[in-house]
């Protein structure tokens, strides 16, 4: 009996995290289809690559974006000997979906003149977790570009999603996002 109320009480309690709708400033808040991403200015995609990234409201390349703090990207599902240009746009938002990954960083590092340790917490989790927002996109004029995404990695304990807020900050004046009020 003592299980079937453990049991019961874990469902319920599952269920409530899994319900909303949250507000606009939670983490938890996901964007929802039918909303627009507006495109202010254009973006050029790098040759032989498939993203171009922002972070602090300008273009980043790959090597120059600290994954540490938040950044975003506009994925082509494409990769073209030459670079491709994203103009100026509006996108809709297909589908949103959040997503949590275990970063495992290799290496040795020396602390406080001790042994050299392993990159990972103690009790072997992962160092770090990247929080992702992918957003699903379409344009009509600009097929290729299909996904827009915003993460960062943090400590596992201390982490949460990107609220739309911090989003729109890492966007600066390259875009903007739209919420759809219909739902």
């Amino acid at each position: 009996m003592r299980k079937l109320v453990f049991l019961l009480f874990v469902i319920a309690t599952l269920d409530g995290c899994a319900t909303g709708p949250y507000p606009v400033t939670s983490s938890y808040y996901r964007i929802p289809a039918g909303s627009r991403l507006l495109l202010k200015q254009t973006l050029t995609i790098p040759p032989n690559r498939a993203r171009v990234y922002i972070q602090y409201g300008k273009v980043v390349s790959a090597k120059k974006k600290d994954q540490y703090y938040a950044h975003c990207w506009f994925l082509s599902s494409k990769v073209l000997d030459t670079a491709q240009i994203i103009t100026p746009d509006t996108f809709i938002v297909t589908k949103t979906q959040k997503y949590e990954d275990d970063v495992q960083i290799q290496g040795t590092y020396l602390l406080a003149g001790l042994h050299g340790v392993t990159g990972t917490h103690s009790d072997g989790g992962p160092t770090a977790v990247e929080y992702s927002t992918t957003l699903t996109i379409h344009s009509d004029t600009q097929a290729d570009i299909i996904q827009f995404v915003c993460s960062y990695w943090e400590d596992p304990l201390d982490a949460e999603h990107l609220t739309v807020a911090e989003i729109q900050k890492t966007l600066g004046d390259i875009a903007t996002i739209e919420l759809t009020t219909d739902l």
